[in-house]
């Protein structure tokens, strides 16, 4: 971007929405048709509060995949919330930016600070919120899906949703594991809420970026004795081979462990795979659901979750001071996030060309940064 410019280039995800929008519909029953542009929009005038990032490293997410793949009817695939206005929504909620320009009441940042936006980004006042769960904000929204994202040479966020990526950005190495840090961050809360345990066993369903990490972390972090990884794609099967005791193309090709899974990780958005393996979990087991389908979730062994107590939890983000917690692990050497890279591409164009055809990428790509500025 040249000094005094009053446009910025953007990847802006089209759609045409159906229906009146009377009554409230998940993104895959309302939006069809999904196609990106490059485009030119105007900078608006920086808000208080808000901060002004030169975009240096953004993450392709399985949901910006989805949000350009169609399914037989033609409806996007994602299931996440999403508004997408008719002039088109700026994709992106993975990523890195340096900080251009602040708000006139901003007082943490400076310039040339870099830093790694949130993507819930949520009020800060809603009773969910005053009560320490800010990842179920009652007024979240979410960047990339409901407000305009980070897949764009310049990029406004709130300053309060920003943390400082700090002595990661004194290398290459440390940019990349700072562009994972928003799957990573998912990861880690959910290894924290199943209260994953030394010891236990635990089963991961997708080998994407998030259900990578999932393995990575129950191993590095939580040590488990034993992490199994399902994934019909042979590439990310040997990608998590590094992580896993166990990879396997399906659950009935495992070897189940004596005493059965204390822990259950669902990462692919297929929901019936809880279901398949549901009389294999321990006593006390928990199931974390992470992936979104948009299907319905049906357990047909209830007996054996009353009788045994099993939980079955949905969770989504990363607030709370995680990405803090991560960026310590990452400098210590604990967590090398930059190992679940698979690729690295430049510019928006390229990034276009990917979203373009997002079937292609359908296993045969685990994480894709993609490198927008120096």
């Amino acid at each position: 971007m040249t000094p005094g410019a009053t446009t910025v280039r953007s990847l802006v995800l089209h759609a045409t929405e159906t229906g009146n929008g009377a009554e409230p519909r998940q993104t895959n029953q309302r939006y069809r048709d999904p196609r990106v542009a490059l485009e030119e929009r105007h900078l608006q005038p920086l808000h208080p509060g808000a901060l002004r990032l030169q975009m240096l490293r953004v993450g392709i997410c399985g949901t910006d995949l989805h949000m350009t793949q169609r399914d037989p009817l033609g409806f996007v695939r994602s299931s996440a919330p999403a508004s997408i206005p008719l002039q088109g929504r700026v994709l992106g909620h993975e990523g890195i930016g340096r900080v251009i320009a602040t708000g006139s009441d901003v007082s943490r940042f400076r310039l040339g600070d870099i830093v790694a936006p949130e993507s819930v980004l949520s009020c800060g006042a809603c009773r969910s919120c005053r009560s320490g769960a800010f990842n179920q904000c009652l007024d979240a929204r979410l960047l990339g899906m409901e407000k305009d994202g980070l897949f764009a040479a310049i990029a406004d966020v709130p300053a309060r949703s920003a943390v400082a990526i700090g002595r990661l950005a004194e290398s290459e190495r440390g940019l990349q594991m700072a562009a994972c840090l928003e799957p990573a961050g998912v990861a880690l809360l959910a290894c924290r809420k199943t209260q994953m345990a030394p010891g236990e066993r635990v089963l991961v369903f997708g080998a994407g970026p998030i259900g990578l990490l999932v393995a990575m972390m129950a191993r590095r972090l939580h040590g488990a004795a034993l992490v199994a990884v399902v994934e019909p794609s042979t590439y990310r099967r040997d990608f998590a081979a590094a992580w896993a005791d166990q990879v396997a193309e399906s659950a009935e090709a495992l070897e189940i462990p004596d005493g059965g899974w204390d822990v259950v990780v669902e990462a692919s958005g297929v929901l019936a795979n809880v279901d398949a393996v549901f009389r294999q979990i321990a006593p006390g087991g928990r199931v974390a659901l992470l992936g979104r389908g948009g299907q319905a979730l049906r357990i047909g062994a209830v007996d054996h979750m009353i009788t045994n107590a099993i939980s079955v939890m949905g969770l989504r983000g990363h607030l709370g001071g995680v990405y803090e917690r991560l960026i310590d692990l990452c400098l210590s050497g604990v967590l090398p996030l930059d190992r679940i890279v698979s690729s690295t591409i430049e510019g928006l164009e390229r990034l276009r060309s990917v979203l373009e055809h997002p079937d292609d990428l359908a296993g045969g790509d685990c994480k894709i940064v993609v490198k927008l500025a120096d």
